[in-house]
């Protein structure tokens, strides 16, 4: 019986940095966010983040609900 060696493969993106959270806003809900705006989501802690080596990491997932929150509360639903 052969074993199969099965190759890995690179996980799926998970998290991103400040610049691609920008870059992610902007063209995947055509929503142009700051980076201060980001700065004080941070601060009052509607967005989840994580600090590795002095760099805000966000997950992509914090990011779409945030993203999709804010837009909820700010239509009025």
């Amino acid at each position: 019986m052969m074993n199969t060696i099965v190759p890995l493969q690179k996980p799926k993106r998970q998290f991103l940095n400040l610049d691609s959270l920008v870059e992610f806003a902007d063209q995947i809900y055509d929503l142009p966010i700051s980076k201060i705006s980001i700065y004080r989501a941070v601060k009052s802690k509607s967005l989840p983040s994580t600090k590795v080596n002095g760099r805000l990491l966000f997950r992509i997932t914090d990011v779409e609900r945030w993203i999709e929150g804010t837009s909820v509360k700010k239509g009025g639903v």
